[in-house]
């Protein structure tokens, strides 16, 4: 029976349409000795090895009988086949796919096959037709539109001072396709026939509905971070009463040690012997991270790397991710435990003359603290900031800020992805009644 609503019958013809159109052009048009066919997905083990840059498992170049009777292979480039793997990745193999892409782009031309990918994969041309969500489950352009979309959802905002040029805005589309990569390499195969990427963009869409108790999840697990006791919380169980919001904390925080330096100083001219070389030199405070990395890693008195710990803490104000540009901020690395407290600080590396680079010992001391997902923007940061102030400003909190004692914590690398990061920003307290 054919649907009273024209409009509906309408659609019915379309949708039927382009569901046969990707698997019907193969019958349509058959592959032409002048048209090489399209390479086979990742699952292929002639592709994976192509994407490798080595020879199918069980092949044998010393096989002439098997060679003479298999065609030709076609002649496609490096970026088709990537393109290729991408399609596996957001479909139906994301751990693997990804993972062949993430080899290729960390040991070749980073630019130039991150800009191919974008080229000829989500930044495309898409037909209009993609933009009907249903159509992901079976068409391979609908699913790089919802690759599109994903990408415009997590792509960092702009950062840093001066104009947002079209470089600075390519580095950050760049900069998101990893991260996506990175997320999709963990991710197993999606059950049913739903794809990759549409779990994703709908695990990014649901990020801003976040919970106390998620956003505590995602620090990353094997990484030592400064001891705290939760003295009151706006989460069931902990203080309820007190009125503070979910994802905010009153806690205890035990003495700790970083190594910290000044983001307003100018970095010395050949940075090479101090700093470590980033991945994303673009980032704001790039120059502050590369310089306490550098310490932590090994460019110290004794050449001794140490281990990562986490957060990144940025204090002092104006609160955000920091620049470098003329302001009293410090960005601080937490110390390995083994260096807390002034006997155990005192046998610590030194840090190399230049670096910038000092060590510090942190007391106990109470702070409010505010959770939230997402990247930590200035702009965000500020927000994030004047919410936790309001809340620390309501009758019955019991807890007032003390100075401008503001610091804002990042506990993830930059090439999270933003469902799956933490920030924090803190002010230090005193209880109502105790001072």
């Amino acid at each position: 029976m054919l649907p009273s609503n024209p409009w509906s019958f309408a659609f019915c013809c379309l949708l039927a349409a382009t569901l046969c159109c990707e698997t019907a052009v193969s019958f349509a048009c058959p592959p032409v000795a002048s048209r090489p066919t399209k390479p086979p997905g990742i699952r292929s083990r002639h592709r994976a090895a192509v994407a490798l840059g080595g020879t199918a498992a069980g092949s044998s170049s010393s096989s002439s009988e098997s060679s003479s009777e298999s065609p030709p292979a076609a002649p496609w480039s490096e970026a088709e086949e990537c393109l290729g793997v991408l399609r596996d990745a957001i479909d139906g193999n994301p751990a693997e796919a990804a993972g062949v892409l993430l080899s290729r782009i960390s040991g070749g031309d980073r630019e130039a096959l991150l800009d191919g990918l974008l080229a000829s994969g989500p930044d495309a041309r898409l037909p209009a037709w993609t933009r009907l969500r249903p159509l992901a489950r079976t068409s391979e352009r609908a699913r790089m539109r919802v690759l599109r979309r994903t990408l415009d959802r997590i792509s960092p905002p702009a950062s840093g001072p001066g104009e947002d040029t079209a470089e600075r805005r390519t580095e950050r589309r760049r900069r998101a396709l990893v991260s996506l990569l990175r997320s999709l390499s963990s991710e197993d195969k999606p059950a049913g026939r739903r794809p990759a990427i549409v779990e994703l963009e709908q695990r990014a869409a649901g990020a801003s509905r976040e919970s106390a108790t998620d956003l505590v999840s995602r620090r990353p697990e094997g990484l030592e971070t400064p001891d705290y006791e939760i003295l009151a919380s706006g989460r069931e169980g902990k203080a309820s009463a007190s009125g503070l919001p979910r994802n905010l904390e009153i806690r205890r925080y035990k003495p700790y040690s970083v190594c910290a330096v000044a983001m307003g100083r100018p970095r010395p001219s050949d940075p090479s012997r101090t700093d470590a070389k980033l991945g994303a030199p673009e980032l704001k405070g790039a120059s502050s991270f590369g310089a306490l990395a550098g310490y932590l890693f090994g460019k110290n008195d004794r050449s001794a790397a140490m281990k990562m710990t986490t957060p990144v803490f940025t204090t002092g104000a104006p609160v955000d991710g920091g620049n470098g540009d003329g302001d009293d901020r410090e960005m601080e690395f937490v110390l390995p435990s083994s260096y807390w407290g002034p006997q155990n600080l005192s046998g610590a590396p030194v840090p190399l003359e230049g670096s910038g680079v000092v060590l510090k010992e942190k007391g106990a001391e109470d702070r409010a603290v505010l959770m939230f997902g997402g990247y930590a923007s200035k702009k965000e940061a500020e927000k994030r900031t004047a919410e936790l102030l309001r809340a620390l400003s309501k009758n019955g909190c019991g807890w007032s800020p003390v100075g401008e004692t503001e610091s804002l914590a990042q506990y993830n690398d930059p090439f999270t992805v933003p469902w799956r990061r933490l920030n924090e920003v803190s002010v230090r307290v005193v209880e109502e009644g105790g001072r």
